[in-house]
């Protein structure tokens, strides 16, 4: 930068007769310098939660206490982990996390991926008043259907199919995570209306001759999809598996409604002031709150960890999925 700067100079002396170059390396500076700023900027805003947390989680009692200390503790302590690991009960709670966010993903991966199929390459009547309807159920905020979908669970009867083999009885889903397995099983789970959208984007634009060639060497309609059109559709399935996992990873509105003695990370996270004060019969602020970060800062690690794994897949599957702004 220094010698761009130097050239950029000597350029604009006297008798020179590199001035429009000079205009533009000029201009090309400025706009390099500005980018940068921008960049930074906006880097900082986005990593600032992540290092705040990680460094409010090693502050000591002192380090709270002192007023001095911001950023770098000057008493720095891991302690805070093992206590916050021991008040959440971690592995217990992140078995219970997994096969939620798991078994969701895997189940949004099969039905979303089917549906989003079959309303990029087949042509039936009311196609586009199906799909309507599938987008529509982004719009509807999940609270306006809480209760009559809380009672639905709990009192589980399908058309009375179940109370007339039990004899009046019904299936009682809470505490379990099939409110959460039975939607996605009908591609009605928490924002499978955008999985379904993205996947048929991402069909409706792979090249129709790929289905052509299947059916001419003898390929019906399911083995198409499943031996050509399936494995061309890898940056769509990261894409939908990301999101999926990471939003029921965080899912705390439906796993505090149905899962209230099979507590996950997120309700463990939301609960650990009180944790940590039955357990530990402590009320002080300064040993509270770097616990409570600690606790954070566990709970976000494996999705930290499962995206500096795919990122780059990521990034490579949003840009070919048809997901802007």
């Amino acid at each position: 930068m220094q010698n761009q700067l130097a050239n950029v100079i000597s350029a604009w002396r006297p008798g020179s007769h590199k001035r429009a170059s000079a205009v533009k390396r000029t201009r090309k500076l400025l706009y390099g310098l500005f980018f940068a700023m921008l960049f930074c900027g906006i880097g900082y805003v986005l990593i600032y939660p992540l290092i705040y947390i990680f460094a409010t989680a090693v502050k000591s009692t002192g380090d709270m206490l002192d007023t001095t200390t911001i950023w770098i503790a000057k008493q720095p302590t891991v302690q805070n982990f093992p206590d916050a690991w021991g008040f959440m009960e971690y592995p217990a709670a992140l078995i219970q996390t997994l096969k939620i966010a798991g078994g969701v993903t895997l189940l949004n991966l099969i039905f979303c991926s089917t549906i989003g199929y079959g309303f990029a390459r087949f042509k039936f009547r009311e196609r586009g008043l199906l799909f309507a309807l599938v987008v529509f159920t982004l719009i509807v905020p999940p609270q306006v259907i809480t209760l009559p979908q809380y009672i639905f669970f709990v009192r589980f009867d399908i058309f009375g199919i179940v109370g007339a083999l039990t004899g009046g009885r019904t299936i009682n889903f809470n505490n379990s995570p099939w409110p959460f397995l039975l939607p996605a099983l009908f591609g009605q789970g928490l924002k499978s209306g955008l999985f379904i959208y993205i996947f048929r984007q991402f069909y409706r634009g792979m090249p129709v001759e790929l289905e052509e060639a299947g059916y001419i060497d003898g390929c019906g309609t399911i083995r198409t999809y499943l031996r050509i059109m399936l494995p061309n559709a890898v940056p769509a399935f990261v894409t939908v598996g990301l999101l999926s996992f990471v939003w029921h990873w965080n899912d705390v509105f439906g796993q505090t409604q149905y899962l209230m003695q099979a507590p996950t990370l997120s309700m463990r996270l939301v609960g650990i002031n009180g944790l940590i004060t039955r357990s530990a019969q402590v009320s002080d602020l300064s040993y509270l709150v770097p616990t409570r970060y600690a606790g954070v800062a566990l709970v976000i690690l494996p999705l930290i960890v499962i995206y500096l794994i795919g990122q780059r897949f990521f990034v490579q599957s949003v840009e070919r999925s048809g997901i802007v702004g």
